[in-house]
């Protein structure tokens, strides 16, 4: 009778190769295209949304601040599909899930406001029925190949910075939640008009930071950060050209316009920063260990 061998633990080490999987490289493909039909309604037809868009988004503000958002999704997905590393783009794939969740939470409590029966809301539907299982399905499966070590030549991201970036997240976390419960509460108080559904449209994509931030805090690998990153300083690109378009959306005389247009800046300027010092740090720690 013929028998079976258990793997050894270096057989199952063995497996950890970091491989990026076919299934996730074919959904990353499939997201990047509805991400970018999105991103054509949303940033480059933002007054046409009441004929191309799931339902009637104003004003233009909205509708280019989502735009950026997907945008920034299609450059993430984009290096998941052309990548070769799983730790590379792992950290953002419960954020991505907590996101969608939001979306689908937000779907079901106005489904009123959506344009019902065409083509447009019944894809918003069907994306946000199944991606807030697929994500994180996807990321289920693919972390059996995380290897959880440093690759060659990779730095520490310091522990100070990355408390600091969980303790933003948990904050962010408890602002989308109360956004969320209470969206009459950020209307009142918001630079530019929101409705319910669009207040908690905003609490979805708050979720990306809020759990990212603490998805990071235990990252300490720099490769694990890198993509994070270049997808942040890409949503700051678009988000500011955003309101430069859409300035006279904005309440200018709004103490929070303010606010967030110095967050959109920080944005802008530290994560390169971020990038460029991390990145130089590599070289540097290879010639003092050679």
């Amino acid at each position: 009778m013929a028998t079976q061998t258990v793997p050894s633990a270096s057989t199952s080490a063995s497996l950890r190769d970091d491989r990026v999987l076919p299934l996730t490289r074919i959904v990353a493909l499939g997201v990047i295209l509805i991400l970018l039909l999105a991103v054509v309604v949303l940033y480059l037809l933002p007054d046409s949304t009441d004929q191309n868009f799931a339902w009637t988004v104003l004003p233009r503000m909205t509708a280019m601040a989502m735009g950026a958002g997907y945008l920034m999704g299609a450059y993430f997905f984009l290096r998941v599909l052309t990548g070769s590393r799983w730790h590379h783009f792992a950290a953002g794939y419960l954020p991505i899930t907590a996101f969608t969740i939001g979306m689908a939470l937000a779907t079901i409590l106005h489904l009123e406001r959506f344009h019902q029966g065409q083509f447009n809301a019944i894809l918003w539907e069907v994306v946000y029925a199944l991606t807030p299982f697929l994500v994180p399905f996807i990321w289920y499966i693919q972390q059996r190949y995380e290897p959880g070590t440093p690759e060659p030549g990779d730095v520490e991201v310091p522990l100070r910075f990355r408390q600091i970036v969980g303790l933003a997240g948990v904050g962010a976390l408890l602002a989308s939640i109360l956004i969320f419960l209470a969206p009459q509460l950020v209307m009142s108080i918001w630079p530019w008009t929101l409705t319910p559904l669009t207040a908690r449209v905003l609490a979805g994509w708050l979720l990306l930071p809020a759990v990212g931030g603490i998805v990071l805090w235990r990252e300490a690998r720099w490769s694990g950060w890198r993509v994070l990153v270049e997808t942040v300083t890409v949503a700051s690109v678009f988000m500011l050209l955003a309101v430069l378009i859409s300035w006279n959306d904005w309440q200018a005389s709004n103490p929070l316009t303010w606010l967030l247009v110095l967050a959109m800046l920080g944005a802008l300027v530290g994560m390169p920063a971020l990038y460029f010092y991390m990145q130089s740090r590599r070289p540097r720690l290879e010639a003092a260990q050679s």
